[in-house]
């Protein structure tokens, strides 16, 4: 491996080189927080020698273009600022200047030929046409999340410009030459910064070496994720052929809908979910050593990706499972996706991807998925969202084993009985009924305790589906009303008035005839209105804090079950 390492500035670079950003590299990712950190930088920076530490890029000897391997979040920022002082000096009248900051941004190679100093395959043409160019765009793009990034980068630079300007007319309120002309020599100051700052260029000959530098640098502290280091792989083993970049194309499709997603859904997140619906456990820092093993060559790399393509609409239906189409059958599916998506969990994700992707190829019945939804959502209730028990690692590994598993398994009557020992395996860590009774007792909701809502009107559902025989219920439409009111005429509100036991869910029109009656009057007016009441509220004639308390363990006990 011949490493070239050179001291230089940014003016030096762009004058004498045109930059591409390989289609390896992660997009521009930089936030707020950067961007404000590298402008205060910047901007309290003697004129010259503002060091901006090394760069790695790989290119022939003697020729104009090296390709970035670190470094592109840098150059692109860089490129952002001056292109947002540029069309300030344009917009102010100084031309002049403008062309040339545009001069550096842009310029002809050795063939005479018009080109922008630094290229990104992932953005092109966004940030051509609305950062890099002098003018207005002539074509309109959507931006895409990493376009995003990269607008919000460039307004971020003109805010600055904004309030710069905005300093300098307050000090000169009434003197619009001297603030023409302090604004001028601060904007070419700024752009001088710029230009003047240093940095080491390690250069390398070829692309397979600076893959491996590429990884090199993440394994010593470098901020890569899984998703860069995978990208990278991939690209590796599967280069362009006949000018198309499948891997490029299958890898954007992959990142494109799960940017779709109404849910945050990180693409590392995605990668260690797949790769543990199929095979063996890993914690995802060991993600990417993993992934390597397997992925050796082009073909499996081909056949990674293509799982990768197939699998990301079946994982958002896991995360954001009502905004999927099911048929009517599949309605049980999605009440327990949508109950997963309620307690906030991540665990059994590897498994029901599994899952689903076996319900949808038609390895497993829709009973059979429908069953094994069902008791992740059961143990889950009780297990997480009631009794607040932390799961360990081994809830986890058995996940995933039960995942790989089933997407493994050939014959269909093992893979029912996997399924069979997977849900014995979930009954067998339920928490027993005091602990789950504890955690029932603990709910409140009221006016002034609104975080367990969710959780109440699920728990409420429940309890009255039991009641109903399978007759469909429009729940939306429905609201929690407390049988011994909040906010009493006169006195104080019933000690547990804000408990599961004083919690019941009605219509819209009912709520508002039952507000603030005595219990015998709501009593009769849920009667008349054919709303069927559970033993306590059918045989109490009073109603306090003991009776509260039983209907509290009456719902725990029917909800356990």
């Amino acid at each position: 491996m011949n490493i070239r390492p050179y001291d230089t500035s940014i003016r030096s670079l762009f004058q004498s080189s045109f930059l591409k950003i390989p289609r390896f590299q992660r997009p521009y990712s930089w936030d707020k927080g950067n961007l404000e950190e590298f402008w205060s930088d910047i901007t309290n920076a003697d004129r010259e020698g503002y060091f901006i530490g090394s760069m790695v890029m790989y290119g022939a000897r003697g020729s104009q273009d090296l390709f970035v391997v670190d470094g592109q979040q840098r150059l692109t920022t860089i490129t952002i600022m001056l292109s947002a002082i540029r069309d300030e000096l344009n917009e102010r009248g100084f031309e002049a200047q403008a062309r040339g900051i545009q001069n550096v941004i842009e310029r002809q190679d050795i063939n005479a030929e018009q080109r922008f100093v630094l290229l990104t395959e992932t953005s092109y043409p966004y940030f051509q046409e609305y950062v890099q160019k002098l003018g207005k765009p002539e074509i309109r793009l959507t931006p895409t999340e990493e376009e995003r990034g990269i607008q919000s980068a460039y307004k971020f630079a003109r805010d600055q410009l904004a309030s710069l300007i905005l300093g300098i007319e307050r000090e000169n309120p009434e003197d619009p030459e001297a603030v023409k002309s302090i604004l001028k020599a601060r904007l070419e100051r700024t752009r001088d910064i710029l230009l003047g700052i240093e940095l080491i260029v390690v250069q390398l000959d070829n692309e397979s070496d600076a893959y491996v530098v590429f990884e090199t640098l993440n394994t010593r502290g470098k901020d890569l994720e899984p998703k860069d280091l995978v990208k990278n792989l991939v690209a590796k083993l599967m280069p362009p052929s006949r000018g198309i970049d499948v891997a490029s194309l299958k890898w954007s499709s992959v990142l494109d809908s799960l940017a779709r997603s109404a849910t945050t859904i990180g693409p590392s997140t995605y990668l260690h979910h797949f790769w543990l619906s199929r095979h063996e456990y890993t914690p995802e820092r060991t993600l990417f050593d993993a992934i390597k093993k397997k992925v050796a060559d082009a073909a499996y790399a081909s056949e990674f990706l293509d799982q990768l393509v197939t699998d990301v609409e079946t994982y958002r239906r896991i995360f954001e499972p009502d905004n999927f189409a099911w048929a009517k059958e599949e309605l049980r599916l999605l009440k327990s996706l949508l109950a997963l998506a309620l307690f906030r969990i991540r665990q059994p994700t590897p498994f029901v991807l599994a899952l689903l992707r076996a319900y949808l190829a038609k390895e497993i019945s829709l009973k059979q998925a429908g069953d094994a939804l069902a008791a992740i959502e059961r143990f889950h209730f009780l297990h997480t969202a009631i009794a607040g028990l932390s799961s360990s690692g081994g809830v986890s590994m058995m996940y995933a084993a039960a995942a790989r598993e089933l997407t493994s398994e050939g014959d269909a009557q093992k893979r029912a009985r996997h399924l069979q020992e997977f849900k014995a395996k979930l009954t067998g860590r339920t928490p027993d009924r005091d602990v789950f009774n504890a955690g029932i007792n603990d709910l409140r909701y009221s006016q002034a305790e609104t975080r367990n809502r969710p959780l109440i009107r699920y728990i409420l559902e429940r309890v009255d589906l039991s009641g109903k025989n399978g007759v469909a219920v429009d729940y939306d439409a429905m609201t929690i009303e407390h049988i011994a009111p909040q906010n009493p005429v006169g006195a104080s509100p019933v000690e547990g008035y804000a408990s599961l036991g004083n919690l019941l869910l009605v219509s819209e029109d009912l709520n508002t005839k039952l507000k603030n009656k005595e219990f015998g009057e709501k009593k009769e007016i849920l009667l008349k209105s054919g709303v069927v009441l559970d033993p306590i509220l059918a045989d109490a004639t009073d109603w306090g804090k003991e009776q509260i308390a039983s209907r509290t363990s009456h719902l725990a006990n029917l909800v356990y079950a």
